[in-house]
Parts: structure tokens; sequence; C-alpha cells
């Protein structure tokens, strides 16, 4: 293959990191070094490639490849190359140098999923007339060989196909302006309750688990345990790309804050008693109402545990010019305080003081008004006001035909098994 690119098999870690940071606008965490270490976690082998051109990187790529039966295995590429992908000349440079280097593997075929918006889409994922498009490149794409699969619309693929990405060029003010009415109430009510968000340290690992449980229970899914949580903290900590997020409700604080608020609504309910014209009437109705509901809640508060309680954490992580509110869980029996509301507002506030561009909320459902469990996902991360992205898709480099339609028959079988396995494991990280 004559080209002025030359195809290197093993970059440098700290020269992966330094490129991504230098070239962002496609650069992903899901390419690091960081995530290729924590992906060994996950049965993957990871490979670190790229291409130079007069001595400088021009793509990095971090390819994963899956053991197969037989001694086959597949890669993929999560989020495809980092590179600029308008130079076609390099795009087809890097998808023959990563086919030559799959196929001494024996690999039966390589996926990408890129980092790349289709087209613009509003909140109702209608397509906006005169807006960005990647057509171009999807035919480029397949032209050079790639079997483009079905565009999905929840989280069927290794990657949702969806998310909300908020710009950060703007103000905090501006950003915070494009909250939804609710979010912004709801955001209050978490401050008024005395949440307070603080930055977390390995050892709150146990607490992320214990509400991660909680959450998997809830919504019925297995994700990961203990040891792969502390073990991506560890590893992701020493690049300097997470952040651990803890939501905490101060129970005897907020009773203390609530029963001094009943007795001021008390005081004034009895003023108000003997009230006759239509303001004051109208107001008492107000205080009785808000006594009635303080009532209730230092009620419930009543048989809580007396101490600081998390209440809502994410694991975040930061990388080039992007943050990613990547892992989430919410301990629900102190869902009304809000607190997943304070978190991800100080996740979005942390991202913009450190200077980076977008703040991705990691993935949603393409399908908003559907009947799927996930749209309740999608409602909340709209309220932040980021732009609806949809992204290119996955695309499939086939090297061994016959096996890859083999392959592909029998895998949705086998993932079937393993997902009922999983399932069943959740129970052992209850708290």
């Amino acid at each position: 293959m004559n080209s002025q690119y030359t195809f290197i098999e093993n970059v440098d870690p700290a020269r992966l990191k330094e490129f991504a940071c230098s070239a962002p606008v496609k650069s992903h965490f899901l390419g690091s070094h960081a995530w290729g270490e924590v992906s060994k976690k996950r049965g993957w082998i990871p490979y670190y490639v790229g291409a130079e051109k007069d001595g400088k990187l021009a793509a990095t790529a971090l390819l994963l490849q899956k053991p197969l039966f037989l001694g086959f295995s597949y890669f993929y590429i999560p989020r495809g190359f980092i590179m600029d992908y308008s130079d076609r000349e390099l795009l087809k440079f890097m998808t023959e140098s990563v086919h030559k280097f799959c196929k001494k593997h024996h690999s039966i075929y390589f996926k990408i999923d890129p980092d790349i918006k289709l087209q613009t889409i509003d909140y109702e994922g209608n397509v906006i007339e005169g807006g960005e498009n990647n057509y171009k490149l999807v035919d480029d794409l397949k032209a050079m060989g790639y079997r483009q699969k079905p565009l999905n619309y929840f989280f069927e693929n290794e990657q949702p196909r969806f998310t909300f990405r908020i710009a950060l060029d703007d103000t905090m003010d501006v950003i915070e302006s494009r909250y939804s009415r609710t979010t912004k109430a709801r955001i209050k009510q978490a401050l008024s309750a005395g949440v307070e968000v603080e930055v977390g340290e390995a050892k709150d690992i146990d607490e992320f688990t214990r509400l991660m449980a909680m959450t998997e229970k809830r919504q019925d899914f297995y994700s990961h345990d203990k040891a792969f949580y502390s073990y991506f903290y560890d590893v992701f900590q020493k690049e300097g790309m997470v952040t651990l997020y803890l939501g905490k409700l101060n129970i005897p604080k907020l009773l203390s804050m609530r029963e001094k608020e009943l007795k001021t609504f008390e005081e004034e309910a009895q003023k108000l008693q003997d009230a006759t014209s239509k303001k004051a009437i109208g107001r008492k109705k107000e205080v009785d109402k808000k006594i009635a509901a303080l009532k209730k809640q230092i009620e419930g508060l009543a048989d809580k545990p007396k101490k600081e309680i998390v209440v809502s954490t994410y694991l975040t992580v930061k990388y080039a010019d992007k943050a990613w509110a990547l892992y989430a869980a919410n301990d629900m029996d102190y869902g009304k305080f809000y607190g997943n509301y304070a978190v991800y507002q100080r996740q979005i506030r942390d991202a913009k003081e450190e200077g980076l561009k977008i703040f991705d909320v990691f993935g949603t459902i393409g399908r908003p008004h559907s009947d799927s469990r996930l749209s309740g996902l999608y409602e909340f991360k709209k309220k932040w006001g980021g732009e609806y992205t949809e992204f290119i898709g996955e695309f499939d480099y086939i090297e061994n035909r016959p096996m890859y339609f083999m392959y592909k028959k029998l895998i949705p079988m086998y993932h079937k098994m393993v997902n009922k396995k999983l399932r069943k494991q959740v129970q052992q990280y209850e708290p």
C-alpha cells in the first residue's frame, strides 16, 4: 500500500493521550489507554495503534480484541478512529492498515461506531432542514467495504447512538438558563433540603456500589461488580480522568430545618386564625398546605437513620475537551429531595470551570415518545438543555465472511444466556 502515512502497531500511552488532547474534535475517553486497561477486566485484549505522517501522529485507535472459539476473534474500536474523518486518504489508510492487523490475529471482523453526528435533529428526533449531516461519510465508509448495521434507537448495541451534549462555551448563567423549569425547581429543592455535593475518594466506591446495586435491582439490569468499579476508579484516577461525586443528605440537620419551618408556619397560621379578608383567607390556605406537607415530611424522616447519608453518586470521566456522566446511582428512598439534580449541576459547573468544551450525558434513547421504560431517562437528560445528538451508527468490516454470518447468528443466543446469569448475581451486591 503506497501512502504518505506509516502504520504504528504500538503507540506509547503518553503519546496517545497527547494526540487526543491536541486534536479534541474526535477524541473520546473510549479510545484512551485507561479504557483499554479497564477493558482487560471485561475479557478484551487492548492494542493501541495509529498512523504517522512526517514523524507526527495523524490518527490513533484503541483496538479491543475479543477471543472467540477455534482461535478466532473479533475487534471493536470504541467510538472509531481518533482522526479527521474529512481526510478520506487517511481514513482509507487506517481502514486498510487495521484490516491487515486484525487479519494477523485471526479476526472475523472489526467494528467501529464513530463519535460523529449523523444529522442535526430537534428534541422530537425530527431532522432539521439545513442542519449538519454526514451522509457522505456513511456512503464513503460503505464504499470502503464497511457494512452498516441497522440503526439502533435504544441500547441494543455496544454504545448508545443518541445522547445530549451540553456546549460549555457560553457563560454558566446562559448554560443554566437552558435548564427546564422543573430542573431549576428541583435543584432549588435539593439545596433547600441541605443536599451537599462532595468529591469522593477510592474508599467511597463502597457507597457508589451500594447505590448502584439498589439502582440495578430497581431497574432490572446488571452492569458490574465492586471489583470492577474499584479497578475502573484506580486506573482512571491515575490518569486524572475521573471524579466521583457524592450527594449527601444530613438527616438530623434536615429534621431541625423542617421543624423550625413548621414552627414558623404554625405561628403564622395562628395569627391568621380569625382572618376575614379574601387575601388573608387565601394565605391561610397556603400556610395550612405547607404545614401539612412539613408534618408529613417530618413523619417520614422520623424512622430514617439519624446521620448523613449518600443519596446520589456519579462517576464522571474527563478526557481532552469533554466530560461524560458515565455511571450514576441513586437511593430513591430519598428521591423526593432530588439529590441527583444537585450532583448533576455540580458536574456541569466543574466541567465548565475546568475549561472543558462539552458535557455529555452519555446516552439516551432515539424514540422519545416510546412506551419504553427508558423514556424517563430521555426526559431527565433532556431537561438540562443539551443538543440532542444522533451518531452515524455501527459499521462492521468483515474479514471472514462465512464465520461472520455464523457468529452473528450464535452471538444473540450467547448474550441472552449470559445476561440471564448476570441478573442472578445482582442479589449478592444488594445492601
